[in-house]
């Protein structure tokens, strides 16, 4: 412990911890000592202990498993966007953290286009549009509220298409022959988790969320889909 830091003892130990598990002295999935043996080691008491770890699991470093421990959580996703805005997909970024990659289906509508997706798409006013609406894990911890929109026309087997636990990228790839390379309009804003995106994310109601809006585009500029998009703020980072 740093004697002259005037930062909390527990977030002294906090940042001590979470430095450890960056460096990869502890790797996902590793158990890490128990409170009495933290509380020994740092000659502190068991309760600034607990406070470290339990600020930890809330930001997704670590989670308990009752009866066996506290243990090392799945890596947080670090996605770099550059000026070019180059996309990558969710599951990609799961591949570069090592992570394994998910998605469980919440719903599929076909929805009115509206004004804004009719002049981006190039259809005509009164045209439908295709809502796949997903979960994204990364080994089984929900990281995203995936939303995608798509003309209908374009991609009418996605409506019955598998798309449990693959990339919506790959899909839509499949069906129309373009896959988003790019976007025109890519906007981010934070916002709190409503109730049932708490279900639905394992996280409080009012938590914080990365949302993130991406008309999404092909290598020739031809228009593919629209993401809006909600990020659990502690299991995913941004650098711009």
């Amino acid at each position: 412990m740093n004697d002259s830091s005037s930062a909390p003892l527990y977030q002294q130990i906090y940042e001590d911890i979470k430095s450890d598990i960056k460096s990869g002295k502890y790797k996902t999935g590793d158990r890490i000592p128990s409170e009495a043996e933290l509380s020994q080691e740092y000659s502190v008491s068991r309760i600034t202990v607990r406070r470290a770890i339990e600020d930890l699991c809330s930001d997704g470093y670590l989670s308990k498993k009752q009866g066996r421990g506290t243990f090392v959580g799945t890596s947080r996703l670090y996605r770099r966007l550059s000026q070019t805005r180059e996309v990558r997909s969710f599951s990609s970024m799961c591949a570069e953290a090592g992570a394994r990659q998910g998605a469980r289906m919440l719903e599929r509508q076909i929805v009115p286009a509206r004004a804004a997706e009719v002049e981006f798409f190039g259809i005509s006013e009164g045209d439908l549009l295709l809502y796949v609406r997903r979960i994204r894990t990364a080994d089984d911890v929900p990281v995203l509220d995936e939303n995608v929109f798509i003309p209908y026309d374009w991609a009418r087997d996605l409506f019955t298409a598998q798309l449990e636990d693959r990339s919506i990228f790959d899909a839509i790839y499949e069906v129309t022959g373009r896959r988003p390379a790019t976007s025109t309009v890519w906007t981010i804003s934070a916002v709190r988790a409503t109730t049932e995106q708490s279900s639905n994310l394992q996280i409080a109601a009012g938590d914080p969320l990365i949302h993130t809006i991406n008309y999404y585009v092909d290598e020739k500029g031809a228009p593919v889909c629209i993401g809006r998009d909600y990020f659990v703020g502690s299991r995913y980072e941004l650098s711009l």
